[in-house]
C-alpha cells in the first residue's frame, strides 16, 4: 500500500505551504539560477509558476552543487527524459520498481568499476527517482523491492547484472489516497495542495500536457 504520510512527500506539500504562504524567494532564486533563459521545466500552471520539483531543497541543493565528479544535472536530465518517463511508469504499472528500467543507461553513462562514488550516486539517482515520479503523481509503495533481472526459472547464479539491486517501488497515487494526505495538512495550506494535487490527478499541469505520456507514436507520425 502507498505510504500516506507527509512526511514521504518530497514537493507537493511544500510547494502547497510555499505557495499559500508567498514564501517563494528561495525556489524564484533557484529557478532563476538554474534556468536563466526563464524555461522553467515541470511548471504545474501560471498559478504555480515555478519549477514542483525545486521545492524540495535536498534535489536543488544537488543541482546547484552540481558537483562535477556527480554530475547531478545531467542525471537529472536523463531520469526525466519523456522517454525514461514512460520506462519508469511502466515499470511501475508492472509493480516493478522505477529505478531498473534506467539500470543499463545508469551502467553505461557510470560504469561500476570506474565511479569511486558509486554509492552515493546511487543515493542521490534514488532520491531524483522518487521527486521525479512523485511529479506525476506515483508514491512511495510501503517497502523496498529486490531487483529481480532473472528471467523465468533460470538460477540465480544466471541473475542478469543490473545497476541497481535494491530500489523502490510506486504507485499511483488515487483521489481516497490524495483525500486521506489532504486530511494531514494544514489548514491553511489545504486549497494549494488540493488544486496542486488535481491538476497532476487529472494530467493537466503544463509538464503533463507537453510530456504527452498516454499518446501514441504511430509510424506516420514519426
Amino acid at each position: 500500500m502507498i505510504v500516506l504520510s507527509l512526511s514521504r512527500l518530497s514537493v507537493l506539500e511544500r510547494a502547497a505551504k510555499a505557495y499559500s504562504e508567498g514564501d517563494l524567494g528561495e525556489i524564484e532564486m533557484n529557478a532563476q539560477r538554474l534556468y536563466p533563459d526563464g524555461r522553467y521545466p515541470f511548471v504545474i500552471s501560471p498559478e504555480f509558476p515555478f519549477p514542483l520539483h525545486l521545492f524540495s531543497p535536498r534535489l536543488s541543493a544537488m543541482l546547484i552543487k552540481n558537483e562535477n565528479h556527480l554530475d547531478a544535472m545531467a542525471m537529472w536530465r536523463r531520469i526525466t527524459a519523456r522517454e525514461n518517463i514512460i520506462r519508469m511508469i511502466t515499470a511501475t504499472d508492472l509493480e516493478r520498481t522505477a529505478a531498473e528500467s534506467l539500470g543499463k543507461q545508469f551502467e553505461q553513462a557510470y560504469p561500476i568499476t570506474q565511479d569511486s562514488n558509486l554509492m552515493k550516486r546511487k543515493q542521490m539517482i534514488g532520491y531524483m527517482i522518487k521527486v521525479a515520479m512523485e511529479c506525476f503523481g506515483y508514491l512511495v509503495y510501503s517497502g523496498r523491492m529486490l531487483v529481480n533481472t532473472r528471467r523465468g526459472d533460470e538460477p540465480n547464479d544466471k541473475r542478469k547484472s543490473n545497476y541497481f539491486t535494491t530500489a523502490t517501488r510506486y504507485a499511483l497515487m488515487s483521489k481516497k489516497d490524495r483525500n486521506a494526505l489532504l486530511n494531514l495538512v494544514s489548514e491553511e495550506h489545504k486549497a494549494a495542495f488540493l488544486s496542486i494535487t488535481d491538476s497532476i490527478l487529472k494530467r493537466n499541469t503544463e509538464y503533463q500536457l507537453r510530456y504527452k505520456i498516454d499518446d501514441l507514436s504511430y509510424w506516420d507520425s514519426l
